[in-house]
């Protein structure tokens, strides 16, 4: 209800309150001592506030409480072991808060226990040996923590009902205790990112409840055990960075090698819904199998080596029966091929369509249109050719266009004017040519535009420098012209420009001092006349500045001294005089790595040089 301020303590006199739920709202502060006096209290909710100091030890005399909720606060300090008291607790959630110190072996004590959530927090230490003995226990998560130690291999034996066990993000080493089968009714079992080791055990593959399996991001190794296959609730699997090897008995996300020809993966698992397969060294064909899994709504297969069965990516034409799919990603692999028509027919739910670095050839098909729900399009990196089809216009939803490193041909800025929530646009290394349009100014939505080494020509478009939202703007290698406006002042939050290798002339605006975000400017390789602005001492976070071969005059601002970050530093090839003094730069800067800066020079028969040896240290 958006309530914000403190608690009252007048709110203890409610003597005959149960229950209380304050939770989304923006209270704050530290909790009233007089709740101690709500003896009737069975239910507390004061998650997703903003309560700091400690959690009260008093809550340990609240001896009727049943659900204590304390989620995403601002809570410091230690963990009270008076919690242990409430001996009729069910539902402990501490999680998301900034608590620190071991979790206290009292906590074992709370028999009646079924939810205990410590999740996000700082936690250090052992995991009490107590707590795996509340036989009521049904879900355990101190996922994101820094709890070290191992396992007990009888885990399952203290708690019968276990139906969750989130403990990734930790500490925690030995191996994965191989009695977990007796877990019946486990559903969840997450011990990814922690340092496990040994194998993975096969007796994982008995407990047929399971619907999610996370044991990536450790050290196991040795082969992967095929009754793993046997899961036939899994949902959700990944067990990749590991040291497995092996063939695949099913499907799996590892750092190993196999041959997916062994697998029909619609056939074993039907209702798989996310599949991991990305950044490993599987190859063979991709099967049309896989949609049988017609529930599926996120494949990745990215950085493999897997092939496709036809030059028309027919596996693609298979996916059109999973009507669910949100995200498709294949990049990265040698499928040298075409997109299919059928692309257009994958489900209106897709959102992330990633085929980059893939070989593909051919033109982008317009039924691409009908992806109506597609928020990116990534297929830069291949040998596409023709014109962006018109249709893209239909894609409004559309934040990410990647088209980069094609051969991509025709003009296509009226249509891409009408993306109204484009947030990138990168078309960088294609054959396009023509000028850029006014209608650029419409995408008030644009922060990163990459339209570098294609073939544009003409002059800026006085619209495009009203895009104050900029972060990213690359126009080089083009054969733009004109001068450049003091209106680039106004992409104050912009923090890469580059104008380099154009036909740009006259002189370098006052107002690009502005431009205090900018880490990295080059106007390189232009006809660019004057001195350098001394209103560039402005540009405080600049770590990079490339204004060389140009016909820029005077010296070098001595106020350049106040450029702590800035790194690499280029002139050369312009026509500056006076001297370059090692204390125009911050110690800062001298005494961590090399600045290069790279500075031309006249002789004493006036011919121009350049020292590119020239380093300060």
């Amino acid at each position: 209800m958006n309530l914000s301020g403190n608690i009252p303590s007048q709110l203890g006199n409610l003597s005959f309150l149960v229950s209380i739920n304050l939770n989304s709202n923006y209270f704050h502060g530290s909790l009233p001592r007089e709740l101690i006096q709500l003896r009737r209290l069975q239910i507390i909710d004061f998650s997703v506030n903003s309560f700091s100091g400690q959690i009260p030890s008093w809550f340990g005399f609240l001896p009727k409480l049943q659900v204590l909720y304390l989620r995403n606060n601002r809570f410091t300090g230690f963990i009270p072991p008076s919690l242990s008291n409430i001996s009729r607790l069910q539902d402990l959630d501490l999680s998301f808060n900034p608590l620190q110190g071991k979790i206290p072996e009292e906590i074992g004590n709370l028999h009646s226990l079924k939810t205990l959530n410590l999740q996000y927090n700082r936690l250090t230490g052992l995991i009490p040996l107590t707590i795996f003995n509340i036989s009521t226990l049904e879900i355990l998560a101190f996922k994101e923590n820094n709890l070290s130690g191992n396992l007990p291999v009888d885990i399952c034996r203290g708690l019968p009902r276990i139906k969750g066990l989130r403990l990734s993000l930790n500490e925690l080493d030995g191996e994965i205790p191989s009695n977990l089968s007796e877990c019946s009714q486990l559903q969840i079992l997450s011990l990814s990112h922690n340092k496990f080791r040994g194998s993975i055990p096969s007796e994982i593959g008995s407990i047929r409840t399971l619907q999610i399996l996370y044991l990536g991001s450790n050290d196991l190794s040795g082969s992967i055990p095929p009754e793993l296959g046997n899961l036939e609730n899994l949902v959700w699997l990944a067990i990749g960075e590991n040291f497995l090897t092996g063939s695949i008995p099913a499907i799996l996300d590892n750092q190993l090698s196999g041959n997916l020809d062994q697998l029909v993966l619609g056939y074993e698992l039907p209702n798989l819904e996310e599949l991991y397969l990305n950044r490993n060294n599987f190859h063979g064909r991709l099967q049309n199998s896989i949609a049988n899994s017609s529930k599926l709504t996120e494949i990745e297969m990215a950085y493999n080596n897997f092939i496709s069965e036809s030059p028309e990516l027919s596996f693609i034409t298979s996916l059109t029966s999973c009507r669910y799919l949100m995200k498709l990603a294949f990049d990265g692999n040698p499928l040298n091929g075409i997109l299919p028509v059928s692309v257009g027919n994958l489900s209106t739910s897709l959102q992330y369509l990633y085929g980059y670095n893939c070989d593909l050839w051919g033109s982008i098909p317009k039924e691409i249109g009908n992806l109506s729900s597609l928020i990116v399009l990534s297929l830069y990196g291949n040998q596409l050719t023709g014109s962006i089809p018109t249709t893209v216009v239909d894609l409004q939803k559309l934040q990410g266009l990647a088209l980069q490193n094609n051969k991509i041909s025709g003009s296509i800025w009226g249509t891409l004017c009408e993306l109204c929530n484009l947030n990138g646009l990168l078309l960088s290394q294609n054959l396009i040519t023509g000028a850029i349009p006014d209608c650029i100014g419409n995408i008030t939505t644009l922060r990163s535009l990459h339209i570098d080494a294609i073939r544009l020509t003409s002059s800026i478009p006085a619209s495009l420098w009203l895009q104050n939202d900029f972060l990213e703007l690359n126009l080089s290698s083009n054969f733009l012209s004109g001068s450049l406006p003091q209106e680039i002042g106004n992409l104050k939050v912009a923090t890469f420009i580059d104008l380099s290798v154009n036909l740009f002339s006259g002189s370098i605006p006052s107002t690009i001092g502005d431009l205090q975000s900018l880490i990295n400017l080059s106007l390189a390789h232009n006809t660019l006349q004057g001195s350098i602005p001394e209103s560039m001492v402005n540009l405080v976070n600049l770590e990079r500045l490339d204004l060389s071969y140009n016909n820029l005059s005077g010296n070098i601002p001595k106020s350049f001294e106040a450029l702590r970050y800035l790194t690499y530093f280029d002139v050369s090839f312009n026509d500056l005089s006076g001297e370059v003094r090692t204390g125009d730069f911050q110690p800062e800067i001298l005494s961590s790595s090399k600045i290069d800066l790279n500075i031309s020079f006249r002789d004493m028969q006036g011919h121009k040089h350049e020292d590119h040896e020239f380093f300060l240290e």
